[in-house]
């Protein structure tokens, strides 16, 4: 009797894990295709909730709706998993996720909440850089446009694209509308260039 349980645990386990990868698979594709809605629809059938850890399925979930610019079901779902159980690595996933989000969206309470528990983990780069997005996305801040200049010239592709993102912002904070454009073409340049392989 006790080997027969254990043989179907053991079936079930790896049942399991085979279904969570195929699943895996087709929800990566769905969102690849930008089929968020297909996407959701997956995530909410009764296997996959049964497959898929609650924490899991709910990160995957915010991706979806973020696919879909669904902000009231993402703001929820946000909401939702700060309160929920769950280890370090996931919560410092959420906390980064959801700043980045709230600072896009311009929530200054969500941003400001999420960047003082980021000071607090021990990690004082990652300190540094959320106060700094939160200057130049929440409180309209330009003081980095210096600094940020004179690391553009060792920076190349997406990298590069990215601090004129960052610098086209704070020029527009500043007034500039000019610099401000000027940046934004060169960033997308830089960040919609192809990827040589």
């Amino acid at each position: 009797m006790g080997a027969a349980l254990l043989i179907a645990a053991t079936a079930l386990l790896v049942l399991t894990e085979v279904m969570k990868r195929v699943y895996t698979q087709q929800l990566a594709s769905l969102l690849e295709r930008g089929d968020a809605r297909a996407y959701l629809a997956l995530l909410d059938k009764p296997l996959v909730r049964f497959i898929f850890p609650a924490w899991n399925r709910c990160f995957m979930q915010l991706n979806g709706y973020l696919a879909l610019d669904a902000y009231g079901e993402a703001d929820s779902v946000i909401e939702r998993m700060l309160a929920m159980r769950q280890n370090s690595k996931q919560r410092r996933e959420l906390v980064g996720k959801a700043f980045n989000y709230y600072l896009e969206r311009g929530n200054e309470p969500g941003a400001t909440k999420l960047l003082a528990e980021i000071e607090t983990w021990d990690d004082a780069d990652a300190a540094t850089e959320a106060r700094m997005m939160h200057d130049i996305y929440i409180k309209k801040g330009w003081g980095y446009i210096d600094e940020m200049e004179r690391r553009l010239e060792g920076l190349h592709g997406v990298d590069r694209g990215f601090l004129e993102l960052l610098l086209a912002l704070q020029y527009e904070n500043k007034g500039d509308a000019a610099m401000s454009e000027r940046y934004l073409k060169r960033s997308e340049r830089h960040l919609c260039a192809p990827v040589r392989g």
